[in-house]
């Protein structure tokens, strides 16, 4: 089944990782320096529009394919609703030289495996496959690119299987259609405030005329960055490319930016009644500037002190050390056009709304201290975001979904290869100012959901919970 969500990393089981380090098979783009590509390396664009990044590894055991269109839900229009992710569905269907399941059989026969995903900024078709084999997946994605059969009966039957997912992922889950709800309030007219699965309404009104449009505006070689990464040799493989894909005419168009989060003027303060369990949830919120700020890799770090380690700050204060919240924590949105850390608090239902928002302003008060920001602390928030960075140098398709991000979202090849010298820079002043800037002077956008049932018991004892507590 093809995802919707945001891509997961892969991660090196830890026996096979320290094996590697001992071994010392790094790749030998490993040490590369801020600002350079590493030997090899190929990145060009063709003269239909066609970006290609191909980065040749011999330790890799396998060639990661990606294909970017940069488009998402946040490019669609009334006229196109939920088609970004359909259309992640419909790449999968007959083009006009081989059946549908073409793909997916082609991936079963030669030991590899093969998704997509669909998110606010991009969809990407995603192949890995043992070496001897990914010329035929190019040459797929280069057939279905221009190909594409749309029939009533494909889109009727993709229309049957993504109603189904949006039922069972989020129809069926409480918590997902109350965070559906809440983006939806926050976010107003933003293009981030669908959710990249669309709705079964946005679905149903599909057409075949409207999926035409959207694959003859949207899926085109000037609108797509093709990544290679593994044990291939670079200038053969660019060769390959040009002669399959260099005769698709010029096409595709690149949607315009969505405003930025950073930007946007949000409510300052948004209620809803879900059908949650019976707690009333309390979110602060801090936009952040897109990918590519000044400030991006001291974000980073501040993130990963945030929630990223063993202790979340924010929780230790609130609920173990004042006990004001039945739980709490942080969380955060990474976008292409801006992100958040958002802050949150749980509390039974006698809670009044003022009361749980002051809490949360004496802890995020408490915390403008800095008394949890130390050499320490920094080193160890250094050392879990490296890791994550050297994870990726043994996983063709990490690296390949690095590279495709950090053209698309920060515009530079070569943030995939230095992102760990970035992290390294980045001082105890430079989180501190961070949190001051994006947190600490700064009001928060202030969103309060409430249950619509509670059980009398509660309403009548919840009073008596920090007591008991």
């Amino acid at each position: 089944m093809l995802e919707s969500s945001p891509m997961g990393e892969n991660h090196c089981p830890g026996f096979l990782f320290v094996v590697l380090l001992v071994l010392g098979a790094q790749p030998a783009w490993a040490e590369t320096h801020e600002g350079r590509l590493p030997p090899g390396y190929v990145s060009e664009v063709l003269d239909n529009g066609l970006r290609v990044s191909i980065l040749p590894d011999p330790a890799l055991a396998i060639v990661a394919t990606q294909v970017w269109y940069h488009v998402g839900s946040a490019n669609e229009d009334e006229g196109s609703r939920g088609l970004a992710h359909l259309f992640e569905h419909l790449m999968f269907g007959a083009t006009k030289t081989r059946d549908k399941r073409d793909y997916w059989h082609y991936h079963h026969r030669h030991g590899g495996t093969n998704n997509a995903r669909t998110s606010y900024d991009e969809t990407v078709y995603i192949s890995e496959i043992p070496p001897e084999h990914f010329v035929g997946v190019l040459e797929r994605e280069a057939d279905r690119m221009v190909n594409l059969v749309l029939t009533q009966e494909e889109l009727d039957n993709e229309i049957r299987i993504v109603t189904e997912e949006l039922r069972v992922s989020t129809e069926n889950d409480p918590m997902s259609r109350a965070f559906n709800q809440a983006t939806k309030a926050l976010f107003g007219e933003h293009p981030y405030a669908i959710w990249p699965t669309g709705t079964k309404e946005d679905i149903a009104a599909a057409t075949l005329e409207s999926c035409s449009r959207f694959y003859e505006r949207f899926y085109g070689p000037s609108n797509a960055h093709l990544v290679v990464v593994g044990p291939v040799d670079a200038p053969s493989t660019l060769a390959t490319v040009k002669r399959l894909f260099g005769a698709i005419p010029a096409g595709g168009e690149t949607p315009p930016d969505v405003p930025s989060l950073f930007d946007w003027e949000f409510p300052t303060m948004t209620r809803l009644t879900e059908d949650l369990p019976p707690v009333e949830v309390a979110l602060l919120a801090f936009p952040l500037p897109p990918p590519g700020s000044e400030d991006q890799w001291a974000i980073a770090v501040l993130r990963t002190l945030l929630f990223g380690g063993k202790i979340n700050p924010f929780r230790e204060e609130l609920v173990g050390r004042r006990h004001k919240a039945v739980e709490a924590g942080t969380q955060s949105l990474s976008q292409r056009r801006g992100g958040a850390i958002a802050f949150y608090a749980v509390n039974l239902p006698y809670r009044r709304e003022r009361t749980a928002f002051r809490l949360m302003d004496e802890t995020r008060d408490k915390l403008s201290g800095l008394e949890w920001l130390n050499e320490e602390t920094l080193a160890a928030a250094k050392r879990s975001l490296r890791q994550a960075e050297l994870n990726r140098v043994y996983y063709a398709g990490a690296m390949a979904r690095q590279v495709g991000r950090s053209s698309w979202w920060f515009g530079d090849e070569t943030v995939a290869f230095d992102r760990s010298t970035r992290i390294d820079a980045v001082s105890i002043d430079d989180v501190r100012e961070a949190w001051q800037r994006y947190v600490a002077d700064r009001p928060g956008v202030r969103l309060y959901v409430k249950p619509e049932k509670v059980p009398l018991w509660i309403r009548l004892f919840g009073w008596l919970y920090p007591l008991v507590d």
